[in-house]
């Protein structure tokens, strides 16, 4: 049966039990806990059972989750294949508990849906006994993955919440590895094998005789170096110096979520943190007090000095100079290439030039990987950026035209808006009790016709508007088409603000690119080091995720090519 076909049959009133269909099923449960995946055991017996009970339906092996969120789809691997098997034509119907164990993303869920319907494919939510083959699901199912994306967000709340009294008691949270203690019940104990090597790092650098970089390398020809037996790099330095708790304070509420859905998060300044002298009890001190402050005003005084006396150029000979960063050691990509390779140009970590694998095992990248990489961008991003296109206008022609489109275009939207807002309105009351939903139907078809209306007006003035500007789409059609044909190291040097160098499950040859463009601050004064090192600020946003690339570079054998993964950010 088609999808149309069982949708007609479950308009004459059909049962959805009684359709000859293949039926699989999803079962998700969000932590691995022994109570969840006994849950999840229960489950699969449950649902293949109930599926076997249908004498109409045929049982297709079921998707099992273990211990993923349901706030993203993301990361749900299963349910990724679940949805590409659907594409394969393997079954007609998905049955799942609830809405929330579905998806908890508006977005996704209405998303996946539809992708799930043009594969012929429909959902049927056991507990909510709604189907989405039923026409008149969809706003019900709305509403339900509505309230299930609001629990999660207020699920989000409660557990900040709960951090931030943890952290007010003194319980240590975070991760367990920090060089010198060890973690025991939210409290922190000694390694004293490992505390002899942060004594002798504030010891060395209070001497004010070394920078980062010197230090790193004194330390290494006494013997310290880095679990993985290469030499330290400046900025786990950097942090072990400015860690508070190796002089017995407490710091916590360092980062904080952003947004629930994508767990981004960003540096909290140092005047909201929490930071307090703790007990010994609870975080014994490794040095003194005075040890630590002294070597923090060192570091912070050569800050200062750096900053206002020695801004770095950036090296402009080739356009990727003062761009490409070590994902781990945050020091800069250099050029090299050998004197059989004078036509291959690779770019590498300025440690690993210097020290070889001992001191960085970052990617080597080809040249050539990184033109087409950036030559995709400006193929795919730009010409379609229409933010940008509007940031070159004004470079080139100061343009000023006086009509009152943009008002009644407002003006439009405000009515857009409070008929939403009227809609939400209903919604509750349908929830509340107060309004059937017979009654809410019908106020929706009029919200939707008045909506179309509303959008139509819209649309017809954006074009008067477009017509009275013919010089405005003949330059955007240039600017376009000067990007489009631009030579790509004046690209490079103009929208290229840094690219950020990483590897992926620690394989060299499996890399992960973070680019970062930027066209409103091209002319900036840089600091020696990458600003994004920590990934994005809060004004740059994600335009493409996880694009693939293998590299251009033919005469490097087929099991040692790189393949690259990456992603675009570029300045809200």
């Amino acid at each position: 049966m088609t999808y149309d076909d069982i949708a007609q049959a479950i308009s004459r009133g059909e049962k959805i039990y009684n359709l000859p269909l293949r039926v699989t099923y999803y079962c998700r449960v969000s932590t691995d806990s022994d109570t969840q995946l006994n849950s999840l055991d229960n489950q699969l017996d449950y649902y293949e059972k109930y599926i076997k009970s249908k004498s109409s339906w045929t049982l297709v092996n079921g998707y099992i989750e273990n211990g993923v969120t349901g706030v993203r789809v993301d990361n749900r691997n299963v349910f990724k294949k679940m949805i590409n098997d659907a594409k394969l034509n393997k079954f007609d119907l998905i049955v799942t508990k609830e809405v929330s164990r579905f998806a908890r993303d508006l977005e996704d869920s209405i998303h996946y849906i539809r992708e799930l319907k043009e594969c012929n494919v429909g959902i049927f939510f056991e507990n909510q006994n709604l189907n989405t083959f039923d026409p008149n699901s969809e706003l019900i199912l709305n509403i339900m993955f509505n309230i299930a994306q609001d629990e999660s967000k207020k699920l989000s709340s409660r557990v900040k919440f709960g951090h931030r009294q943890a952290m007010e008691k003194g319980h240590v949270l975070g991760s367990s590895n920090i060089i010198g203690y060890r973690k025991d019940k939210c409290k922190l104990v000694v390694v004293p094998e490992e505390a002899k090597f942060i004594k002798k790092v504030f010891e060395l650098y209070t001497t004010n005789e070394y920078g980062l970089y010197k230090l790193a390398n004194v330390l290494a020809s006494l013997g310290y170096y880095n679990k993985k037996g290469e030499i330290y790099d400046k900025g786990t330095l950097k942090r072990i110096i400015t860690n508070p708790k190796y002089k017995g304070f407490y710091r916590g509420h360092t980062y904080e979520i952003m947004d629930y859905r994508t767990k981004r998060r960003k540096r909290i300044l140092e005047n909201n943190q929490i930071i307090y002298r703790c007990s010994n009890d609870i975080i014994p001190p490794i040095i003194t007090e005075e040890l630590w402050d002294k070597a923090n005003l060192i570091l912070n005084n050569r800050k200062e000095s750096y900053n206002s006396s020695n801004h770095w150029s950036g090296g402009l000979k080739y356009p990727f100079s003062s761009k490409v960063y070590c994902g781990e050691h945050n020091t800069s990509f250099q050029r090299t290439h050998g004197k059989s390779k004078k036509n291959r140009p690779t770019w590498c970590c300025s440690l690993y030039l210097a020290h070889r694998l001992k001191a960085c095992s970052s990617p080597l990248i080809s040249e050539a990987d990184l033109n087409s990489i950036i030559k995709y961008i400006m193929n795919s991003i730009i010409p379609n950026d229409n933010s940008i296109i509007d940031d070159m206008i004004d470079i080139y022609k100061d343009i000023n035209v006086d009509n009152n489109y943009d008002e009644e275009i407002d003006n439009i939207n405000q009515n857009i808006e409070r008929i939403e807002r009227k809609k939400s309105l209903a919604i509750d009351l349908v929830l509340n009790g107060d309004l059937k939903k017979d009654d809410l139907k019908v106020q929706f078809l009029n919200y939707e016709k008045e909506l179309e209306s509303l959008i139509s007006s819209k649309e017809k003035l954006i074009k008067e508007k477009n017509k009275t500007k013919p010089y405005i789409k003949d330059l955007s059609k240039y600017i376009k088409e000067e990007i489009n044909n631009g030579m790509l190291d004046e690209f490079v040097r103009s929208f290229v603000d840094e690219i950020i160098v990483s590897k992926i499950n620690n394989d060299r040859n499996n890399i992960f690119l973070s680019i970062y463009l930027n066209y409103k601050e091209n002319n900036q004064i840089r600091i020696k080091g990458s600003r994004h090192i920590e990934g994005p600020l809060d004004n740059e946003i994600l335009c493409l995720e996880n694009q693939k690339f293998e590299s251009v570079d033919k005469l490097r054998a087929d099991r040692t090519r790189n393949k690259y993964t990456y992603n675009v950010y570029i300045m809200s």
